[in-house]
Formats: structure tokens, C-alpha cells, sequence
């Protein structure tokens, strides 16, 4: 299946890009020309579309995050998870304005029996300590991809123009500065947090390693999952808006498997920790000028009615 995705994805269309562009030009406002050609690029039309969208939150924790002790519903995965569910988290409310309705997935939450009913169950548990053995095996990694893939074909059953991403757990950050030092093939400084920078360390000392192997050794459940959802957006031509590092991390493992991917990438800011570091070996640059913490799907939701905007713009005769 994994296989089939990839060769199914092309390079998104320059020529499209441009050719959107200059359908909100007249606009004159820069923001929403560059928005407009990320979207046509990746949609391979002039006239970017953006009514059938969806916003998909994966909660899944890791191993390196792992407090040592069963906190129940006062997990801050369980906790978020429920006010996205209930809707009085803000990810809700932003979702509700910009006409998005959210999928929240259990991609590997560790508290699991507590997570809200309506979550969709992809996951196999949490992912071990990545600083003591592989996150993940081979096996598990290559499933959550696959469970991605799927929930990209369920999506767009009925059809779709766009997808917004965003994901919650704790973790996340040590497992993305991982994959980064990997991607970069060297560690990371700056960061802040000791174990977040040894942890790019072990990730250089990997770098040159297949896609697999990096999202076994340092990736989460979700960061497979969106993975697995952005190769498969990516084959059928639709663009996905990331939000902050926990997606950027799964962007960069789609990008190992399938670098064309990059160019079916959004993102909505610059985000927190290292995802401006990450969009920047992606060659993406962010629509708003800001940075907005962890990265539930927030900043992604911002973007929506820009979306609308370019949408309307280009259609005009």
C-alpha cells in the first residue's frame, strides 16, 4: 500500500502555482498570493478550491515523555482531547468558524480508556523511550503509516479539497528534534532542553537511514499516522496545512519517503520549538507570522478562512 502511495505522488505544478497567483494578485495583499500558489501547486489548478475540507487531530504520546506514573483523566493528553471534543477548547471554536469539522484519532494516546468516545481508535499504544530503544519496531511503524494512509482514502470519500492537521501528546517535542538532527544529519543546539538536544544527536548519528527505519527509531503513533495521511493527501492532490513541530515531525518522515511531498505542504506558521527549523529544511514558508505553541490544530484552523479568501479571489472570471 505504502509503495503504491509513493509512486502515485508527482511533483506539484509550478505552472499552476503561478497561473493562481496571478488570480488574486489584484488583491494586493502578498500574503494571500503565496497562499494561492501553494494551493494551486498542489491542487494543480488556477483556481484553488476550499469547501470540502477537514481537520484532523491525532493524540498519541511517547515514551520519552512518559511521567512514570497512570495519571487517568488528568493526562494533559486526555484533558485536551476533551475539550476538543466538548468544544470549548479554542481549536473548537476556530474550527467551528472556518465550516471544518474535526476528526480526533487515538493514534497511540497512553491513557486511552479515557480519551472521548468519538475518537477514532488507529493506534497500538504509546511509542517506548527513544533515548533508551527504538520508539517503535518496524512492524508498528509501517501500521500507523498504513493507518494513515487509510484514514487520507475515508477522508475523501466524498470528496476533498484540503486537509488541516494538528496533533496532541507529550513527547513530541524530544521525538521532533530526533528526526530533525536525522533529517539534518547533524545535532541540534539552541533548543533549550538537554534532552531534546541529545536526543538530535542520536538522530544525526542515523542520518542516512531509510524513512522506515528513522520513523521506528524516533517517530511516534502520530507522527506515522499524519505521515501515512500526507503521502496519501499528496497522491491525490491534496495540499495539507500544517501546525506546529508535531506535524512538522511527521512531515519530515513523509518527506523521506516521498521528497515530492513537500510540495503538497501548508504551513500555517512558524510555529514553536523546532518546527521552524523543520519548515525551513523543507523549503516551506509559513502564511502568518507567528508562532503558536505545540500545535493542536490551532494555527492550522487560522488559515481557513485565508483559504476561503484565495478561493473566492481565484474564481473570478
Amino acid at each position: 500500500m505504502l509503495r503504491h502511495v509513493i509512486d502515485a505522488i508527482t511533483p506539484a505544478s509550478g505552472a499552476h502555482a503561478e497561473a493562481a497567483r496571478r488570480r488574486v494578485a489584484g488583491a494586493g495583499a502578498p500574503l494571500l498570493e503565496r497562499l494561492a500558489a501553494a494551493l494551486g501547486a498542489a491542487q494543480h489548478t488556477d483556481r484553488p478550491r476550499s469547501a470540502r475540507r477537514t481537520l484532523v487531530v491525532c493524540a498519541a504520546d511517547h515514551g520519552v515523555g512518559d511521567p512514570g506514573v497512570a495519571l487517568g483523566g488528568a493526562h494533559p493528553t486526555v484533558i485536551a482531547a476533551h475539550a476538543i471534543a466538548d468544544g470549548s477548547a479554542a481549536l473548537a471554536q476556530l474550527a467551528r468558524a472556518g465550516r471544518a469539522p474535526i476528526v480526533l484519532v487515538d493514534a497511540g494516546a497512553c491513557e486511552a480508556g479515557e480519551l472521548p468516545a468519538s475518537a477514532i481508535r488507529l493506534g497500538r499504544g504509546p511509542s517506548r523511550n527513544l533515548m533508551h530503544e527504538p520508539a517503535m519496531t518496524v512492524v508498528d511503524a509501517a501500521l500507523v503509516l498504513e493507518a494513515g494512509i487509510a484514514l487520507a482514502v475515508a477522508l475523501a470519500d466524498d470528496g476533498l479539497d484540503l486537509v488541516a492537521v494538528g496533533a496532541i501528546g507529550v513527547g513530541a517535542e524530544v521525538a521532533s528534534a530526533a528526526l530533525l538532527g536525522a533529517a539534518l544529519g547533524a545535532p541540534l543546539t539552541g533548543l533549550g532542553d538537554p534532552v531534546a538536544e541529545a536526543a538530535s544527536a542520536r538522530g544525526a548519528e542515523l542520518a542516512g537511514a531509510g524513512g522506515l527505519a528513522l520513523l521506528a527509531a524516533f517517530g511516534g503513533p502520530e507522527t506515522g499516522v499524519l505521515a501515512g495521511l500526507m503521502l496519501a493527501a499528496a497522491s491525490t492532490n491534496v495540499p495539507v496545512i500544517l501546525d506546529s513541530y508535531a506535524t512538522g515531525a511527521a512531515a519530515l518522515v513523509a518527506a523521506m519517503f516521498a521528497p515530492d511531498a513537500a510540495g503538497y505542504l501548508v504551513a500555517a506558521h512558524a510555529g514553536a520549538f523546532t518546527h521552524a527549523r523543520i519548515l525551513a529544511h523543507l523549503g516551506l514558508h509559513p502564511v502568518l507570522e507567528l508562532g503558536l505553541g505545540h500545535g493542536e490544530g490551532t494555527g492550522a484552523a487560522l488559515v481557513l478562512p485565508l483559504v476561503d479568501h484565495v478561493a473566492a479571489l481565484a474564481s473570478r472570471r
